[in-house]
């Protein structure tokens, strides 16, 4: 084979390798948020899937007795990709925690 040949065929070997691997990785990444907003519940023992909220309340009082409230609230939500690189880091990082105790049954 001329090397010129070999060089087209590796370079188009690399991109149809390449497309599969992206469309394969969208594809989970799509399914995985699909199934999550679709049941609805999370697990709540889990902090990184349910970070919580965080509330804000600021009260103004102006004359004649009038009180404005107003309440903010934040959700910190992550997106599917942020989540699954942190699912990813957390196979390499070792966990130093002490196991849980055995439940009684």
């Amino acid at each position: 084979m001329e090397p010129a040949r070999a060089a087209v065929w590796n370079a188009r070997a690399a991109l149809l390798y390449s497309l599969g691997g992206w469309t394969a990785l969208g594809g989970l990444i799509y399914y995985s948020s699909l199934d999550n907003t679709k049941t609805g519940t999370e697990n709540e023992s889990d902090p990184e899937a349910n970070p919580g909220t965080r509330k804000e309340i600021h009260t103004k009082e102006y004359p004649f007795g009038l009180t404005v409230t107003t309440e903010i609230t934040y959700k910190e939500v992550q997106p599917p990709l942020t989540r699954l690189l942190r699912r990813a880091v957390s196979f390499f990082v070792p966990n130093d925690d002490p196991p849980d105790p055995p439940s009684e049954k």
